[in-house]
This record gives C-alpha cells, sequence and structure tokens, in this order.
C-alpha cells in the first residue's frame, strides 16, 4: 500500500457524448491517484453560481491506485445560450488541492457545430415560384436559426425578403445530433431579382458568429409563352401565319419556318421566308411575333405541311408546330336545305348553301334515305347535280349545292335526301339532311 506522503494529485479530461433521450452525458476520467476519494462538483449555466447537478462516480482500484468515472447528464435546454457553460471541480479528501475543467458551447472542441452547406439554386424562371434549399446537419443543441437576406443588385443593401416564405424544421438523426433544410420560396421577377444575391445566414449557440451561405448573383430567364398561331387570308390566295412567344428573357432568340417538299427528300426541309418583331415589356420580358406567308393552294392537299420551329435559352431543345390544313378555321358550314313544295311528277330542285371554306376545293355528294337504307343518288334523266361557286362576305369560298329531281309519290314520298360534303380541312364529311319528304298531288 502507498503510504499517505505519497499522493498522487490527477489531471482529467471530459468527454462528451449525446444520449438517445436527447440530453447529453459529460464524462470526467481520473486516473492514478491514492486514496481513493475524490469529491467532484458539477455545474452548468452562463455563471458558476448555479446550482450542483448531482453526479454519479464509478471507482476502480489497480494495485493501490485508483481510477474514477464522474458522469453528469445535462438536458439540452441548459445549453441553448451561447454562454452556457459547464464546470467541474473536483478535490482529494487528504489534500487542499483542486482541480477543475470549464466547457463552453463555444469552446473550439465543441463537436456538435453546424455543417452548413451551399444553397441550392434550381433555375430560376421569371415570375415562377422557385424554392431556395440549404441543407445544415451535424448540430447540438436543437437552436437552429435561419434567417434568409437579399442583397440587392443596384445598392448592394441586404435586407429580409419579407415577400419570401421561409421554411425550416429540424429532425434527429442516427447519431442524435440534428439537421434540417432551410427552404425559400420565392417568385422572382426580372426588375427586382435579376442579378440580386440571397444570403442564408445559419446561427446556433456554439458559433462565435452566423455562418452565411450565398447563392451568386441569380441569373434568370424567362420561358416563351406561345399565343394561338394566327392565320389570315391575304388576296385571297396567300395564308399569312403569325405566331406570337410572349414574356421570354433573354432577348436572343431563333425562329424558322419550313414547308414540305413537292418531291419529299427524307430529312429535307425547304425554309420559307418570314418576318420578325421583337418588343420589349414593362416587366423586362420580351415579345416577338413572326409573320410567314404560304401559297394557300398548297394545303389542298391534306398531308401538306407546314412547320415552325423556335430555339431559347429557358428551353431544353428546339420546339416545333405542325401546320395543316386540318388547323385552319375555314372548314365548310353546311346551311339548311332549302326544301321547295313538292309536286308529284313536277320538277323540283334542293339547294345547301356551303359557305366559309378555304382553299377552293370542295367534293359534294348526294344521297338518299328510304327504308332505313342510304345509297348514292342515282344521276338518271330525272335526277342531276350542280354546284355554284360563289364568294361569301369574308372572302372565303362558297357555293350552293343543287340537286335537280322529279320527285313521285310511289318512289319518293318520306324519304330523305342527305348532301354530304368533302374538303381537305375536314377529318369526316359533314352531311345535312332535308328529313322526310311530302309530296302532294294536283288534285
Amino acid at each position: 500500500m502507498l503510504p499517505f506522503s505519497m499522493f498522487i494529485f490527477p489531471a482529467g479530461r471530459v468527454i462528451r457524448s449525446l444520449c438517445d433521450s436527447g440530453e447529453v452525458r459529460y464524462s470526467l476520467t481520473l486516473e492514478g491517484f491514492y486514496p481513493g476519494y475524490l469529491h467532484f462538483k458539477w455545474t452548468c449555466g452562463e455563471t458558476e453560481d448555479t446550482d450542483i447537478i448531482s453526479s454519479q462516480e464509478h471507482y476502480t482500484d489497480n494495485n493501490n491506485l485508483f481510477t474514477v468515472c464522474s458522469e453528469v447528464i445535462i438536458p439540452q435546454t441548459d445549453l441553448t445560450c451561447s454562454g452556457s457553460t459547464v464546470n467541474v471541480h473536483w478535490e482529494h479528501e487528504y489534500t487542499d488541492s483542486t482541480g477543475r475543467e470549464k466547457m463552453c458551447i463555444r469552446d473550439s472542441d465543441f463537436p456538435w457545430r453546424p455543417a452548413v452547406e451551399e444553397v441550392q439554386v434550381p433555375r430560376l424562371f421569371h415570375d415562377t415560384l422557385v424554392t431556395l434549399q440549404c441543407d445544415i446537419s451535424g448540430y447540438y443543441p436543437d437552436a437552429v436559426s435561419v434567417t434568409w437576406l437579399r442583397k440587392n443588385k443596384e445598392n448592394q443593401e441586404i435586407c429580409e425578403d419579407s415577400a419570401s416564405i421561409p421554411q425550416t424544421s429540424s429532425h434527429k438523426t442516427t447519431d442524435n445530433t440534428y439537421s434540417c433544410t432551410a427552404r425559400l420560396t420565392i417568385t422572382p421577377t426580372l426588375r427586382v431579382h435579376q442579378g440580386a444575391e440571397y444570403i442564408c445566414r445559419v446561427q446556433h449557440p456554439s458559433l462565435q458568429k452566423a455562418i452565411e451561405k450565398s447563392t451568386g448573383r441569380l441569373n434568370m430567364i424567362g420561358r416563351p409563352q406561345m399565343d394561338p398561331i394566327q392565320m389570315t387570308l391575304v388576296d385571297n390566295m396567300f395564308i399569312q401565319f403569325c405566331l406570337t412567344l410572349k414574356r421570354f428573357y433573354p432577348k436572343d432568340f431563333k425562329i424558322k419556318w419550313y414547308r414540305e417538299e413537292r418531291q419529299p427528300r427524307e430529312g429535307v426541309r425547304q425554309g420559307t421566308k418570314h418576318t420578325e418583331t421583337i418588343t420589349e415589356d414593362d416587366d423586362l420580358t420580351f415579345c416577338v411575333t413572326s409573320e410567314c406567308q404560304v401559297w394557300g393552294s398548297s394545303f389542298a392537299d391534306p398531308q401538306y405541311k407546314l412547320y415552325v420551329t423556335w430555339e431559347h435559352a429557358s428551353l431544353d431543345g428546339p420546339e416545333t408546330r405542325t401546320l395543316s390544313v386540318r388547323d385552319f378555321p375555314w372548314s365548310p358550314m353546311l346551311g339548311k336545305i332549302n326544301v321547295p313544295t313538292l309536286e308529284d311528277n313536277q320538277k323540283s330542285a334542293l339547294r345547301c348553301h356551303i359557305t366559309g371554306y378555304f382553299p377552293n376545293v370542295i367534293t359534294v355528294a348526294w344521297f338518299k334515305r328510304e327504308r332505313g337504307k342510304v345509297s348514292a343518288a342515282p344521276v338518271s334523266s330525272n335526277m342531276a347535280a350542280e354546284i355554284l361557286p360563289h364568294k361569301d362576305i369574308k372572302a372565303l369560298f362558297a357555293c350552293t349545292a343543287i340537286l335537280y329531281f322529279t320527285p313521285t309519290i310511289e318512289e319518293d314520298q318520306g324519304s330523305e335526301f342527305i348532301c354530304r360534303v368533302e374538303h381537305p380541312s375536314l377529318e369526316q364529311p359533314r352531311e345535312i339532311s332535308t328529313g322526310p319528304l311530302e309530296i302532294s298531288t294536283l288534285f
């Protein structure tokens, strides 16, 4: 046994560890002292003049030299102030010598400072809701504070963005530290946000000063918004196509018009002349109008195509619209068949006005429905068809389809005549019926 005069006063080392319960354990281990009893005093707070924390000590004896481990459990609420300090004092029962350790949450060796990643900035589109986000991890206690600031391009003034919606919510990780994703939802506009900068400022009790991560200067784009392509007849021979794309940014834009070849070659399209007009709107976005004229008779073939393609920095690749006669607003409209008073064995005429079509390619056929069956109206000495073309009030094409026939009570009473019209702009023919005919006698 060592004599009392050989007392060895130990030095200590404190280890911090996190508990699954969400508290932190402070452990002080002292080795190689004799005799085997030490007195410990633990306190926690912004000053040392605080209540003593209850501790537990575990002693072991190794050939008359003793080791002790003293532990305390401290709730994280006691560490949420920047001045939070854990103090431990120890002294031996046979000497006036004391030891002490003072551990502040802002000490350089505090292990659970927040790690802040770079701000993730998606593509920013003018006047379109977007979310900036910044990942923060590895901190304890759960007392992180996040502020989003905007630095204006013109005067470099930094201000908190009151129009934005910040979101931050911590969650516990497998190592008992905390992490969160700080999000900021904004609706950026060119006038306010182009060239500006957002700063994510993270504060935590363990930090001497806040950590800041910047987006860098914001670079915005505007995706073009397409109006329906307008079509206008010019001199009743040409069709003028007008494409309008609005609210795009930056200004650089490419538009090309192509038409189908008369004798198609694979992969080849013939360019078509067009004009472009670009204007700037009050919100700093741009608008382009592109106009192209095409010979109208080309569209007599339903398979004939006109293509318009545009490219812009905001798009993932070129966008194309294909136009054919099926897109025209000028498809034939059928009026009600004019049925005169029909008399047995007296020559009559049925008339149907067809208006508003372009190009001037139309097919009219007459059919007869009797006893539930429909068949083509037979051409004979008693029946003939005629088409009289004319222009309608909108300078489109129109005609009157006429069916001359001599009705008889025996063959035509209660039957119907149908006028069927085909045109390149129609996927299916249009038709109209007279309804059941009523034929009277001369008596």
